[in-house]
């Protein structure tokens, strides 16, 4: 039997990788194989219905309206199709839409699947419990939550007349908990009291995280990160650490007049297996801005870098690359000592990958190879004390500090022999 990656699946049924993938964890596409991390799926499997849409699903049984901030930009039908009105009201919707006049309700369902709380989460039997179901469903979620997220205005509201400030109170009140956050301020949460909340500290807005487990140092490694990046002269959002097992990191943006808008929502369609192409090709203006997140998540050896963790900032009508963020999964945050031993032992053969195929080792060459060297992208001048006293600042200890340090200042060799 003739089997495809959920890569070619996706292009063929016309739906995303991700939802893919989806699938294949809910067992609807029968014969499917996983003989490593990577799913295989019969060359002839039909495309599973689509389950989401059904009578008794509140997202699919009333008109409703799409808005940026109070003003209506589209109508949501009974069965999750949108009919945008404003399909380009502002620089943040055109990125959205790109110009179209209407989604199908499969494109709506895989756009809301983005901006609410992840299938993957460690803690999400208990969100679905607090949101009262029994099973995920993203647009229920997302009609539940009102598809209120910090990065932009967008919401959805049952009538015309209902306004964001009304409709956010009830959505807090009625689905997430009220919490005290770490500086004695009663906040209203999305996720409640878990492992990542909203918050403030210092007089900034950010996002509380604890560590994944109290076997893991994700939250050194963030912080570690931060430093590293600061000291290099790569863009990473401030963290620092609150308590023992808790990191706050900032935000660098104002909510009131500027908004994010994912990597993920720039795309349209199929990407190639080169993600650093696919990256300058759909915004060549940040090509250093690209080349320097590779380069540091190289040294850091980052594990989590995916299109939802990467962005631009919209502004006064202008974008810009944001910041990184969401950098706690790397320098060995959950790896055992054997593993560590052996990574620094072999660096290139150790890197960890970046999209569809590749490692950063191979996209950091790629780099230095199309530029004729790295030029100056980052600084190459950090010493050994630098990266020591980096690494005691963020907390690391053990065999992991260790490793950080052998690891950074291997990596930093490579990088500096191609440039």
């Amino acid at each position: 039997m003739d089997y495809i990656t959920t890569k070619q699946a996706g292009e063929k049924w016309h739906i995303s990788d991700r939802r893919v993938r989806m699938l294949c964890t809910e067992g609807k596409i029968p014969g499917i194989l996983k003989p490593g991390k990577s799913y295989q799926i019969p060359a002839g499997a039909r495309k599973p219905a689509d389950g989401r849409e059904r009578a008794d699903n509140p997202a699919a049984s009333d008109k409703r309206y799409l808005k940026w901030d109070n003003e209506v930009v589209g109508v949501i039908y009974k069965n999750n199709a949108v009919y945008f009105n404003a399909p380009e009201f502002n620089e943040v919707m055109s990125i959205y839409t790109r110009g179209q006049s209407n989604w199908p309700p499969e494109q709506f369902n895989e756009f809301l699947a983005e901006r609410v709380v992840g299938r993957g989460r460690r803690d999400i039997e208990r969100i679905l419990f607090r949101l009262g179901l029994s099973r995920y469903d993203a647009p229920l979620i997302a009609e539940l939550t009102r598809g209120i997220h910090p990065k932009d205005l967008l919401w959805i509201a049952k009538s015309r007349a209902e306004r964001l400030e009304d409709a956010m109170t009830d959505a807090h009140a009625s689905v997430f908990l009220r919490q005290t956050d770490l500086t004695g301020d009663s906040v209203d949460t999305p996720e409640g009291g878990n492992i990542k909340r909203y918050g403030a500290q210092g007089g900034q807005y950010g996002v509380y995280k604890r560590r994944i487990s109290p076997l893991t140092t994700d939250a050194e490694s963030e912080v570690a990160v931060y430093l590293l990046g600061k000291k290099l002269g790569v863009s990473v959002c401030a963290a620092v650490m609150s308590d023992k097992d808790t990191i706050f990191s900032t935000f660098r943006y104002d909510f009131s007049s500027e908004h994010l808008v994912h990597f993920r929502s720039l795309f349209d369609g199929a990407r190639s297996d080169n993600e650093y192409q696919n990256l300058i090709g759909v915004r060549p203006q940040y090509r250093d801005d690209i080349a320097r997140m590779i380069l540091l998540d190289f040294i850091t050896r980052q594990e989590d870098r995916h299109l939802s963790n990467m962005a631009i900032k919209i502004s006064g009508g202008e974008e810009s690359f944001y910041a990184l963020y969401d950098n706690g999964r790397s320098l060995f945050y959950e790896d055992t000592a054997e593993t560590v031993k052996a990574a620094i032992a072999d660096p290139a053969g150790y890197a960890t990958g970046f999209g569809y195929a590749g490692t950063y080792w191979d996209y950091t060459r790629e780099i230095a190879r199309e530029r004729g060297g790295l030029g100056e992208l980052i600084r190459l001048d950090v010493s050994k004390k630098d990266v020591r006293a980096i690494l005691t600042a963020a907390g690391l200890a053990g065999y992991r500090f260790a490793g950080a340090l052998e690891w950074i200042l291997k990596t930093m060799d490579m990088v500096r022999s191609l440039a």
